[in-house]
């Protein structure tokens, strides 16, 4: 369920954005023709505003797709394609830009101004280079060609079967990989292949516009989600929670948690396996029910606020928070069999290779009080927290 509502949210809902606005867009475009003069400037200025964002937060792989498109869009516009060339070159152009739409899509995110520009340089010319000699065989040899695809499906469907691979492939990596950045990058393959195969169906002024759009949205939100959301547990920040305190009426609760002998866990398991374990009770935590938002304080501390209850009405969701965690047993790989010899391991067939642990949580509340700030409210909520560590750990305190 997690995963689907993974995919929903960061490749199906901007999707549908961009879609409703491409068809939005498509139906007022004859009402738009007044303000053509304006419309064919703005890819100029939204291209290039999304470069310097994209460089701004590290997204080199978008503010590289925007400075390609934005050169395309220029040259176009100022140079542009005589109808010959129209003719000639199309379907080189069209597949040496999808082959490296689908490269960005598979490489990381460098800084743009890097020693990996020339890496990425070299990329794109040889997804170009790929283009042209992929049109030039299937003309080269067509003969030879037709004989594995029959005639009826024509030179065009020949030639552009790389085109239907790199949307499949770009298609399954932005579901598999669901993050707005691969999201993006598949918009702007179906855009590109769109201008190149149903030319009417969008100006390029517009469908620039909206992909230049979709890049800035996608760094903004994308840089919002690392600034408010803590890496390594998927749980809001610190940052975000006292983002939060900012909207609380005057009745809300806050529980603190903290996982028992943690320290003593990382020392005798490695950092390697402690992490896996915040990770763990990161995610029991963050289901917490009765409209609890869950937050990662720092170090092994979590916090959760439930805006609008008091202390005694949540006592009941987070004993079921304690006892999620408390019911889950870890299984640990033992590491020393990736350094045994076949005829070693032979001999330990049979004995028990993994190791079963467990963590418990203890957690402390205390509900908002007239004239009282928020850090005072979580003062008494941590000295609940101590009381119930004190009484022995794993428990629930007030």
């Amino acid at each position: 369920m997690s995963a689907f509502y993974h995919s929903c949210r960061y490749f199906l809902l901007p999707i549908l954005f961009v879609a409703c606005a491409l068809g939005a867009l498509s139906f007022y475009q004859t009402s738009l023709q007044q303000w053509q003069e304006v419309i064919e400037q703005l890819p100029y200025w939204l291209l290039s505003a999304a470069v310097i964002i994209a460089l701004q937060f590290n997204r080199s792989r978008l503010g590289y797709l925007a400075l390609l498109m934005l050169g395309y869009y220029a040259y176009t516009k100022n140079i542009g394609f005589t109808a010959a060339e129209q003719n000639t070159y199309w379907e080189q152009i069209l597949l040496g830009g999808s082959f490296t739409i689908t490269w960005f899509a598979f490489v990381k995110d460098r800084g743009l101004l890097s020693p990996h520009s020339i890496v990425r340089l070299l990329g794109i010319s040889l997804c170009f280079i790929a283009g042209f000699l992929w049109v030039w065989a299937n003309t080269q040899y067509q003969q030879q060609l037709d004989s594995y695809l029959p005639e009826s499906s024509g030179m065009t469907y020949r030639t552009l079967l790389p085109l239907y691979f790199c949307v499949s492939l770009v298609w399954i990596l932005a579901l598999w990989r669901a993050n707005l950045v691969n999201t993006s990058i598949f918009i702007t393959l179906c855009l590109w292949a769109v201008h190149f195969i149903s030319p009417e169906l969008m100006t390029l002024p517009l469908s620039m516009t909206v992909l230049a759009v979709v890049y800035i949205l996608t760094v903004l939100t994308d840089s919002y989600f690392l600034a408010y959301r803590d890496e390594l547990t998927g749980l809001a920040s610190r940052r975000a929670l006292f983002n939060l305190v900012l909207s609380l009426g005057r009745k809300y609760s806050v529980a603190m948690l903290d996982i028992d002998h943690f320290k003593k866990f990382n020392d005798t398991y490695g950092h390697d396996v402690g992490d896996q374990v915040l990770k763990l009770v990161a995610s029991k935590i963050g289901a917490v029910k009765g409209g609890g938002k869950a937050f990662r304080y720092g170090g092994e501390e979590f916090t959760i606020i439930f805006s609008r209850k008091d202390a005694s009405s949540v006592l009941c969701y987070l004993e079921a928070v304690r006892e999620a965690v408390e019911d889950y047993d870890i299984v640990l790989r033992n590491e020393k069999r990736k350094s045994q010899s076949k005829a070693t391991r032979g001999k330990d067939q049979g004995r028990n290779l993994h190791q079963t642990v467990s963590v418990t949580i203890s957690i402390g509340v205390a509900e908002h009080e007239n004239g009282e700030t928020f850090e005072q409210t979580m003062k008494r909520s941590d000295l609940a927290l101590y009381k119930a560590k004190k009484k022995g750990r794993n428990q629930v305190c007030m």
